[in-house]
């Protein structure tokens, strides 16, 4: 029947204040539920089961487990008792049995206040029953392993699960996960063990072999160079066998760094690439915008640009103007400076001397556009002014030449302004054209920024990604060289072992002396009682390999049944070096990802379930299974399932849960809860149910948990 626990005790523990006649809960096979509301004392019942088997306890605050000690011993001893008592005894008391043994384990602190402070003191308690005898267990070493009678170390990550390390039942990370765990629920550790014994008393029986051939010292030559042969022989085939081993354990290795890299390669190669593509359309989002700019930058330059100054937009009737005036104007103050005084100094130049010169000759003034006779008045005045004399120009003077100098200089852009207009639009229309690209430039770089997003580069950076890159193709590279190295080896071991077996044959012809002989006759038989070890060995492990795929898609089936989401089939695949590996199918034959936490944690319960009922023998879980808050990503059906076929599996299971608390109800069940306390009741299922309670609100400092029991 396995191990069975008949009830545990909680004494001043956490928030189960008072003695353990206060705190005491009875258990029985089948299904024992806990039933608890938040902060009503599922993880401190769990924490009582790991104080007894690991001397540890689970922090809630940091969610982390600690190794019980003065400062985890504050936490535990509960409140109420502290403030109401300088000195106190805080427990926990659990009591089993195991093959016709009872065992009562009490792991106890006896806590004293002084000097405001608190003292430990604690100590453990075995007591062992059989056939109405008390035995007290009191060596150290004796008391641990009658606690390990209860869960075996090997077995506790099957037996004792808080929420959600049930995800993590069969490591499926590892290629040999799986093998793991066949080998250590289904009973095949001591088969292993047969195995390696086997082999030790190989070499043995070698060892006589060798020492027999030794004491016959008349063998000759022939003899003993077959001898040297056939040691040479076996050594080189046991170094390689040794190499082959080494290559496959790195190869394995390899293969898991590969499966482990595998899932986020194709990711992070991806990645790599977005980030290339949306640099390069970053830097060219960036070129355009340095290039507008650069445009905007220009326009006070393009103002006063000595070919085609913008400044003189819309001026291009400007200059003729301007020239019409300015002569207007030199006749106007010549005419008057003449007529007021005919003897004033024009500026030079104005009129200039040939021009004076002609219109003497021609006796007309171009001035005035008058008759000149020769020797009349007009005549005389415009001699007069050739003739005049030369001084500085006058105020008036350097006026004109400014004027003129005016008209020099913007005579020659006169040409271009009709191209200024031209010019500006020209402009314009480029950065317009600029700001069309930009903005279709900054839509490419947002996709590519989307599409980086949607392949999950905010949790992962270039190095990151580089480092999946690289540890995933020298992972396959690794895994090509070691199969390379395995076959090679391979093949040297079969061309020594043809050379091996007519050596010894030869050997077997050549030396048949009675002590030789026996000693060649045991180690032949050590040889064949090892090779049967491994092959029953194998066997097993095959066939529980075979059965198994039929019997954890029964078992996922049934968990899983009534969800509207399929959760696929489970396949179990050999690999060539021994493994199992598990993945998930599709209706279309295709591995399925992203199955819900519900889906994953009943996948990993198939698995042990399947494995427990393909045992040879015993088809049960031989140990109580323990769990704080299973089912905190199950629904109805998937608790409902569980319950149907864990108590086929799991012989004991005590668990501790929320999902049937219901604070409005009056027994503080749900409709669900009650229909599993009808079923219990009726007989339908095995086992009993608690209902955790406090009498008066309160906060966890002055918390006291009580409890119900609503089973028969």
């Amino acid at each position: 029947m396995g191990t069975f626990i008949k009830s545990i005790s909680f004494q001043n523990f956490y928030n189960y204040y008072g003695s353990y006649a206060d705190n005491t809960y009875t258990f029985k096979e089948g299904i024992n539920i806990i039933n608890a509301d938040n902060n009503m004392g599922k993880s401190k019942f769990y924490n009582g089961f790991l104080w007894i088997l690991d001397d540890e306890v689970y922090d809630s605050d940091d969610k982390r487990i600690y190794p019980v000690s003065d400062s985890t011993y504050v936490k535990m001893m509960s409140k109420k008792a502290s403030r109401e008592n300088v000195e106190l005894d805080m427990g926990v008391t659990i009591v089993y049995e195991s093959e016709g043994i009872r065992y009562k384990v009490t792991k106890e602190v006896h806590c004293k206040q002084e000097d405001g402070g608190w003292l430990f003191a604690p100590s453990t308690k075995v007591l062992k029953t059989s056939n109405n005898e008390d035995m007290p267990v009191m060596d150290k070493q004796e008391q641990q392993e009658a606690i390990r009678v209860l869960i075996p170390a090997d077995m506790e990550k099957y037996a004792l699960l808080q929420g959600e390390s049930m995800e993590r039942l069969v490591d499926l990370s590892t290629l040999n996960g799986l093998e793991n765990t066949i080998n250590a629920l289904a009973d095949m550790n001591n088969l292993i063990r047969m195995c390696g014994l086997a082999a030790d008393l190989v070499k043995l029986a070698k060892q006589e072999y060798n020492k027999e051939e030794t004491k016959n010292r008349g063998a000759s030559n022939e003899i003993l160079k077959l001898r040297e042969e056939r040691d040479n022989l076996e050594k080189w085939i046991e170094d390689a066998n040794g190499k082959i081993d080494l290559a496959r354990q790195e190869l394995l290795k390899a293969k898991e760094k590969e499966q482990q890299f595998e899932s986020d390669f194709f990711s992070s190669k991806k990645r790599v690439q977005l980030r290339k593509e949306y640099d390069d359309e970053r830097d060219k989002l960036e070129s355009l915008r340095r290039e507008k700019a650069e445009q905007e930058l220009s326009i006070t330059s393009r103002l006063f640009d000595e070919n085609c100054p913008w400044i003189l937009m819309g001026l291009g009737n400007e200059t003729s103007d301007f020239d019409t005036k300015r002569i207007e104007l030199t006749k106007m103050i010549a005419a008057k400076e003449i007529s007021q005084n005919p003897q004033i100094l024009l500026p030079d130049d104005s009129p200039d001397a040939p021009s004076l010169r002609r219109m003497l000759e021609h006796e007309h003034c171009e001035v005035c556009d008058r008759e000149a006779k020769k020797g009349t008045a007009p005549w005389l005045h415009i001699k007069q002014v050739l003739e005049r004399p030369h001084k500085e120009m006058r105020t008036s003077a350097s006026f004109m030449q400014f004027y003129s100098g005016i008209q020099n200089t913007t005579g020659r852009y006169e040409a271009t302004i009709p191209q200024i207009q031209e010019s500006f639009e020209q402009y314009m229309n480029n950065i317009y054209d600029l700001d069309e690209q930009i903005e279709a430039q900054e839509r490419i770089v947002e996709a590519k920024e989307n599409e980086l997003t949607l392949v999950g580069s905010e949790n992962s950076t270039e190095e990151e990604d580089r480092k999946i890159l690289s540890g995933y193709n020298q992972a396959k590279q690794t895994i090509t060289n070691k199969n390379d190295e395995i076959q090679r080896w391979t093949g040297k071991i079969k061309i020594w072992d043809s050379a091996l077996s007519k050596a010894k044959d030869e050997l077997d012809k050549r030396q048949g002396s009675t002590p030789i002989r026996k000693a060649k006759e045991l180690y032949d038989n050590m040889q064949v009682i090892k090779t049967m070890f491994d092959l029953t060995k194998e066997r097993i492990f095959q066939n529980i390999v075979d059965n198994l795929q039929t019997e954890a898609n029964k078992m996922y089936s049934t968990l899983t049944k009534g969800n509207q989401t399929v959760g696929g089939t489970l396949t179990f695949n050999r690999q060539d070096n021994g493994t199992v590996r598990v993945s998930v199918i599709d209706s279309q034959g295709e591995e399925l990802f992203g199955n819900g936490t519900g889906f994953q944690r009943m996948k990993q319960l198939a698995i042990v379930m399947s494995i427990i009922s393909s045992k040879v023998g015993n088809k049960s879980f031989d140990y109580p299974f323990i769990s704080d808050a299973p089912f905190s990503e199950f629904n109805k059906n998937f608790i409902n399932n569980f319950f149907e076929i864990a108590p086929n599996v799991f012989h004991q299971s005590i668990i501790m849960i929320k999902e049937f608390y219901d604070s409005a109800d009056r027994n503080l069940i749900s409709e669900h809860g009650k229909a599993i306390v009808k079923q219990m009741n009726d007989g339908q299922l095995q086992g009993t149910f608690y209902v955790n309670y406090a009498e008066t609100p309160a906060d966890a400092g002055n918390l006291v948990t009580k409890k119900y029991c609503y089973t028969k």
